[in-house]
């Protein structure tokens, strides 16, 4: 159990999984798809992973796989990230867990003002610059 709890701690996103279940590859790829980079072990092709889906059975994962940790918190399975996702409650968990960056569309679109004026500034001096380099003069 201990070396699970460590494993999970370690990473904001964690898949315990088997290289063979179609639903670990499910969950795999929608977190992938998201631009998370999740840490994944394969149960069935590391050393003492009977022992770890021995532990994650007694933290109440059943079936063993696959089994989601967001943020060192035990999530569930496919079952219960997939009914995260369809409420919309799975990419602010994400975000929490500093495992999903805010999109570019959370930048323009839900930014105050201040940030879209420094936004501003900053594309306004990379244009500059570029301009100098294309014009081949020192600025």
């Amino acid at each position: 159990m201990e070396r699970v709890t460590k494993m999970v701690s370690e990473r904001p996103v964690v898949i315990f999984s088997k290289s063979s279940c179609c639903m670990s590859h499910t969950i795999k790829t929608l977190f992938c798809d998201f631009g998370v980079n999740p840490s994944v072990h394969e149960l069935d092709e590391i050393p003492r992973g009977r022992d770890i889906e021995q532990a994650l059975s007694r933290l109440g994962c059943s079936p063993s796989v696959p089994a989601v940790f967001i943020g060192g918190e035990l999530i569930g399975g496919a079952n219960e990230v997939m009914s995260l996702h369809l409420n919309r409650s799975l990419i602010p968990m994400l975000k929490k867990a500093g495992a999903l960056w805010v999109s570019l569309f959370d930048l323009v679109f839900r930014s105050t003002p201040f940030f879209l004026i420094a936004l501003k500034k900053e594309i306004d001096i990379i244009n500059v610059n570029l301009s100098c380099v294309s014009e081949s003069r020192t600025c």
